[in-house]
């Protein structure tokens, strides 16, 4: 029985990742901007803090936010996090877009809100 469970799991596992590239390759296509970063740790709280950095020159806005780790039999702790978040007349270079990886910048076209 335990054989079967390990072949249920790695078959689960596999329909996981493959429906995860389908998704990060789609994602141009569905979000006007998409970032990822894995945690070494699940975070079941983000908070995002009220304060925004607007570097002069620049065509981002730094933002902080709070994380709140979930450990195995670890001590849990906060992380502070930054994130440049590009303004909304930045432009993108479609050719630093790695389609197989699904990562990097993609010009997408303006949508009207």
């Amino acid at each position: 029985m335990a054989d079967k469970e390990v072949y249920d799991d790695a078959v689960e596992e596999r329909v996981i990742n493959e429906e995860y590239k389908i998704w990060k390759k789609n994602t141009p296509f569905l979000y006007d901007l998409v970032m990822t970063h894995a945690l070494e740790w699940p975070s079941l709280t983000v908070q995002w803090l009220p304060d925004v950095n607007r570097p002069e020159g620049k065509d981002y806005a730094v933002h902080r936010l709070v994380l709140g780790t979930h450990t195995s039999d670890e001590q849990n702790h906060l992380v502070i996090a930054s994130v440049q978040i590009p303004n909304d007349d930045a432009q993108f270079d479609a050719s630093h877009y790695d389609s197989e990886k699904g990562a990097g910048t993609l010009v997408a076209p303006p949508r009207l809100r």
